[in-house]
């Protein structure tokens, strides 16, 4: 499938089945030289910024694969559209975190854990359908030491845990 790039890149060929999600970009500065782009999709190989929006990627990717991408929801509802056979979770999360961030759930991808306003149940729910690795539905553990650790993966570092001081919403 064809992404349309920001520049000084116009187009780039991504392969459907390797797509680990897609999801909005927060802001220009996220991508080289603050181009305009509306998703940020992550694949095996690398990184990619394009210009379609992820419902648009989503409609391309689903296309070319057997099972179509997962959606579960960010902190702002974008969508986060993911392939949910490649995906394990729900992942406990802290009281702390629920409370400030606004987060409700966690899922590991591409060792990379992504937090999600979805539900623990929602999140196994839609990881079942897709085939992909379950874990046990926890409520949010009282402190860090109490979650249960997954060593093989770091929280994805564009994702904003905890609220910015402006209180503007971050993905």
């Amino acid at each position: 499938m064809k992404v349309h790039c920001p520049p000084p890149q116009s187009e780039k060929t991504i392969t459907a089945i390797e797509i680990l999600y897609v999801r909005n970009v927060l802001k220009p500065t996220e991508v080289e030289n603050t181009s305009p782009a509306n998703s940020m999709v992550l694949t095996l190989a690398d990184k990619t910024y394009c210009l379609q929006t992820p419902a648009e990627v989503k409609d391309l990717a689903d296309a070319e694969r057997p099972k179509p991408l997962s959606l579960l929801s960010s902190k702002n509802h974008w969508p986060i559209f993911f392939d949910g056979e490649r995906a394990s979770g729900p992942l406990q999360i802290t009281e702390n975190e629920v409370n400030i961030s606004g987060y409700n759930s966690a899922f590991l991808i591409g060792k990379k854990k992504i937090p999600v306003i979805n539900t623990a149940q929602e999140v196994f729910d839609v990881i079942q359908a897709a085939g992909g690795q379950t874990r046990p539905v926890l409520p949010p553990a009282k402190s860090i030491s109490w979650a249960g650790r997954v060593d093989d993966g770091e929280w994805d570092e564009t994702i904003e845990l905890f609220p910015s001081a402006d209180a503007t919403p971050k993905i």
